[in-house]
């Protein structure tokens, strides 16, 4: 078929019935941008949805693509960021620290934490918070000839490839918990390298069980061994790795991941709907019609370059004017959608019970009466409490442990201090007074904020007595257990001699 010219167009159109013109109906963008020959949106900057987020059906994650995943979440969703923000300073926030009673043990925890290279002060919140992100913490132990341990942080992202079951890490083959090395990626070498557990430090004689392995690596582990003579009672080894893992004896933490994000994604897709109902809800057109049809006619036969500076295609400005011919009517016309605001409190739910937080702190909003709201607080100062011992639990053995057991093979800092503990009570009821050797690990108090999610109110009438006289007294329990019941942790001697010290120098108070 021959193509038509534009005088044999206009000649079409204007033998057009007045029956068939009647029905013409088409549509013209209200925003056009001539760069892009197309639709311009106008909410282009607007909430920003991950396109990372997994589709209505379920993918297939591997652990370091969840690890990626949840990472991304941290950053970009706020009941991610929210949640781990708020546990990052409920355990080492205000009030968070390490110290002892003893001297000796005092001055190693103050130049391992203030030391220009640690800087734990700074970074023991941030290290917490990735473990809670994604649910593992991997430090390096670098130990120095004087005796000095450096402490750096490894991505877990980076523990990958071979090793047990693909995990990254090499496990003693008759012993699933204990790990021997460790594979860490190196994105800029040519070859990954491997750090060795710290329990090559505490027994070197099992690197010949992680020698059986199959991707053992004499080259991968060269930088992290040493000539020095200090060093030869690790194996040759100056560097090793502390883990603290939210797995349930599984190699690597997954489902702690996978429980948060699938339905993180199920939320963000929903939401990602309802943005665009409101879009949706918020947009209009402009209906012309023209009631005469043979300016109707007239109109079609324009060229486009002409069609384009007539009212009815040209861009509208908001606020502007219209001025229209006789017989063109115009009207706004918008759709009329049902209200679909709080149809997803169901997922939000599931979010919140996957982040283990009420859903008015995750939210940052209240939602129902008082009694409920305060009726979570209870189980909510529960889980803080657990997860400030399963953190109180790994500084104390396996990091603090491990710092002063290198410190005491490479400088002879002491293995054991001995105390003086009452040990029991002879028949007068009068104590037993014995010198006990203990390690210095277990010399170290960590104290933790003090929640205002607990009742402190009423814990203090219970352990101080109101209708009866204190616990300390009733029932004879140590009064060190009692402050820090009340919160006052850390070290209790300290406590006391800084309130002697107080005594002596301040004038006393009426």
């Amino acid at each position: 078929m021959a193509e038509m010219n534009d005088k044999e167009v206009q000649e079409y159109l204007m033998d057009l019935p007045d029956e068939v013109l009647s029905h013409l109906k088409f549509s013209s963008p209200w925003q056009y941008n001539e760069s892009e020959n197309g639709y311009a949106d106008p909410d282009s900057d607007g909430a920003h949805i991950s396109n990372n987020s997994v589709g209505k059906e379920d993918s297939q994650y591997t652990r370091d693509m969840l690890q990626s995943e949840c990472w991304d979440k941290f950053n970009k969703n706020p009941q991610v960021n929210t949640s781990v923000r708020g546990m990052i300073g409920r355990l080492t926030g205000r009030g968070f620290g390490s110290d002892s009673s003893v001297l000796e043990i005092q001055n190693e925890i103050e130049e391992l934490e203030l030391d220009p290279r640690n800087r734990l002060y700074k970074y023991w919140p941030q290290y917490l918070g990735r473990s809670f992100v994604e649910g593992e913490l991997f430090l390096i132990l670098t130990c120095h000839t004087n005796g000095f341990i450096e402490v750096d942080f490894t991505d877990p992202g980076t523990v990958k490839d071979k090793g047990d079951d693909n995990s990254g890490i090499i496990f003693h083959p008759r012993k699933s918990t204990m790990p021997l090395i460790y594979n860490i990626e190196n994105g800029g070498l040519s070859q990954n390298e491997q750090i060795p557990s710290i329990f090559i430090a505490r027994y070197p004689e099992l690197i010949l069980e992680a020698k059986k392995h199959k991707d053992f690596s004499p080259q991968a582990l060269k930088n992290s061994k040493s000539r020095k003579k200090k060093f030869r009672q690790f194996g040759g080894f100056y560097r090793f790795m502390v883990a603290f893992d939210k797995g349930f004896v599984t190699k690597r933490a997954i489902s702690y991941l996978r429980t948060v994000l699938q339905w993180l994604n199920h939320y963000e897709n929903l939401k990602k709907y309802e943005i665009d109902h409101k879009k949706a809800s918020g947009a209009y057109v402009h209906v012309f019609s023209i009631k005469d049809p043979r300016t109707f006619k007239l109109w079609l036969g324009l060229s486009d370059t002409d069609r384009k500076k007539t009212a009815m295609v040209a861009k509208k400005t908001p606020g502007g004017s219209l001025v229209l011919p006789p017989g063109v009517e115009h009207e706004i016309k918008s759709p009329q959608l049902p209200a679909i605001s709080g149809q997803d409190s169901d997922i939000l739910h599931m979010i919140t019970s996957g982040l283990n937080e009420p859903i008015d702190i995750t939210t940052g909003q209240s939602q129902g009466p008082f009694a409920s709201v305060k009726a979570s607080r209870g189980p909510m100062s529960d889980r803080i409490a657990d997860e400030a011992a399963y953190f109180e639990r790994f500084l104390i053995h396996d990091f603090w442990g491990g710092v002063f057991f290198l410190k005491h093979k490479i400088k002879g800092f002491p293995s054991h201090f001995s105390i003086k503990e009452a040990v029991d009570f002879d028949q007068k009821k009068n104590p037993i007074f014995k010198k006990i050797k203990k390690r210095p690990e277990m010399l170290i108090n960590i104290s933790f904020p003090v929640s205002e999610a607990s009742d402190s109110e009423s814990t203090a009438r219970a352990l101080l007595g109101v209708k009866h006289g204190p616990v300390a007294e009733s029932v004879g329990v140590s009064n060190e257990v009692v402050a820090r019941r009340l919160g006052f942790g850390g070290n209790y001697k300290q406590m006391r001699l800084k309130k002697a010290t107080e005594d002596e120098n301040l004038p006393e108070l009426v």
